[in-house]
């Protein structure tokens, strides 16, 4: 029966973790209680460190050094996409005003990031917010009328409504937290045999 139950938490672990941790991302960045994102990352270290003290419950030989590296990436994959342009959960149409600013931000050294060009657009939006906006491309003159994606709860800054897309995937974290479960059951398998799996 425990061997049985190992088999399960090798399992349910990764998977429960991963998904507790999209679920709180998900919730806690598109909340209209504006969680702060400091305590959003709090309580997400604290899930994963739940999760990495449960997984290494489950091993009385140490288990897979390797799967722990991948519970651990799988989990800040899964942190990265719930969190990818979901704060920014409401949009207004706005008109620019006034003139288009241009700055520009030289880099230093070598292997810095390249130079930028930002666009300030100041901008009169129903509500007031946002009432200024930097892109890296000229959006309109005064008049134009922009649809800005913002964070009700300002935690980001507002971007452009058709850039307001998910750029990551629920593969790659699922991917990584199923060859956890593999590696983990493996290893579980292997207990007492001499046998060790990395």
């Amino acid at each position: 029966m425990g061997r049985v139950l190992a088999y399960a938490g090798a399992v349910a672990v990764p998977l429960g973790a991963g998904a507790l941790l999209h679920l709180w991302g998900s919730w806690s960045m598109r909340s209209p209680l504006g969680t702060p994102t400091a305590l959003a990352v709090l309580v997400g270290l604290v899930l994963a460190g739940l999760a990495v003290a449960a997984h290494n419950a489950l091993f009385r030989e140490g288990g897979s050094v390797l799967a722990l590296v991948l519970l651990l990436a799988g989990l800040g994959a899964v942190w990265i996409e719930a969190r990818d342009s979901r704060v920014r959960g409401a949009t207004v149409e706005c008109v620019v005003v006034g003139k288009v600013r241009v700055t520009d931000h030289p880099t230093f050294g070598e292997g810095g990031p390249e130079p930028k060009r930002l666009y300030h657009h100041t901008l009169d939006c129903p509500g007031g917010y946002p009432d200024r906006f930097a892109w890296e491309e000229k959006l309109g003159e005064a008049g134009k009328r922009l649809t800005i994606a913002y964070d009700p709860a300002h935690r980001m800054d507002p971007i452009p409504a058709d850039e307001n897309v998910a750029r990551g995937s629920l593969v790659i974290p699922s991917v990584l937290l199923v060859l956890t479960s593999a590696l983990s059951v493996t290893a579980i398998a292997l207990e007492g045999t001499g046998e060790r799996v990395w």
